[in-house]
């Protein structure tokens, strides 16, 4: 159950703070905001490959304060207007993070978009990843559990801690699969190297999905652009656009993420066992256990 705890620290902080111990820590992972050891070590630009952590980085999730102070932890706070179907699908949608929904902490950041600002009990939310549906790319991305880029000669694979899920990254010449017939959890995802920059366009991603973890809605018909560049021996930077005009009126940029690069052999797991830890959303856990031990007593359900 040690994940399911961990977890609680995520899902109930609508209602619950973190403990800054926790967070100076990193959470699961302490990473060095900046290793000076690295500054002069030569990289390949186009070299993604290995273990990334946003963990204690600038932009990350490390650095103390509570769940609240969520910082750039969603896609991005320059939200732009909701279409009247988007403004439905939000409106529908009941996440369990940012700040308390009414609260005087919410009354008290004007300057946050009110999707950062209306959080309920996790018994009373909608959120579709309390029941291990898959997060989709968008919301997986910016969790900040470590990430394996799998470099093959005609696909890369995004291997998620969290979830321990696989996203395909299509590298073999394919356009866009625009207008999809079937979505699918995490779309279908085609790249090309701009120069330094690895460009990615997602399309088909199922419109059950969040686009991050306070509860934007998406169509459909998204378009989700993601631009790495490789900056430093170890730093990985993220920019995002989402266009979905059934949705929002305007293209949507994220705020940049930044990911740090854990050497190979340094992370450490179980009994010093190096890699991703298996941390799988099980039904048998989340569903049967969390709720009833977590969830339900934080939305005042008495079982």
């Amino acid at each position: 159950m040690k994940r399911n705890w961990i977890c609680a620290g995520i899902l109930v902080c609508g209602g619950l703070a973190l403990s800054a111990a926790f967070l100076a820590q990193g959470g699961q992972r302490g990473i060095p905001a900046a290793d000076p050891q690295n500054a002069n070590k030569p990289y390949d630009r186009h070299d993604l490959s290995g273990i990334w952590t946003r963990n204690g980085t600038p932009g990350g999730y490390g650095g103390g304060g509570t769940c609240r102070d969520c910082g750039d932890r969603g896609f991005g706070n320059d939200v732009p207007p909701f279409t009247p179907l988007g403004q439905k699908m939000f409106d529908a949608n009941k996440p369990s993070y940012g700040r308390n929904l009414g609260s005087p902490d919410a009354a008290a950041h004007p300057e946050e978009h009110i999707g950062r600002r209306r959080a309920v009990p996790p018994s009373n939310g909608t959120d579709p990843y309390q029941y291990c549906n898959p997060m989709g790319p968008s919301r997986a991305l910016i969790y900040p559990d470590p990430l394996e880029f799998i470099v093959l000669p005609d696909r890369i694979y995004q291997h998620f801690e969290w979830g321990y899920g696989l996203r395909t990254i299509w590298i073999d010449g394919r356009k866009p699969l625009m207008d999809p017939d079937l979505p699918r959890w995490w779309g279908y995802s085609a790249a090309r190297w701009d120069g330094d920059t690895f460009v990615v366009t997602t399309t088909g991603v199922d419109e059950r999905t969040w686009v991050d973890h306070f509860g934007y809605p998406h169509s459909v018909d998204m378009v989700l652009e993601e631009r790495y560049r490789r900056t430093a021996y170890d730093v990985l930077e993220l920019n995002m656009t989402i266009t979905d005009p059934k949705v929002y009126t305007a293209p949507w940029k994220s705020q940049t993420k930044k990911f740090r690069r854990i050497e190979k052999g340094t992370i450490k797991t179980v009994d010093g066992w190096a890699g991703l830890l298996e941390d799988i959303c099980a039904p048998a856990d989340e569903v049967d256990q969390f709720n009833k031990r977590v969830r339900d007593p934080a939305g005042g359900v008495i079982r």
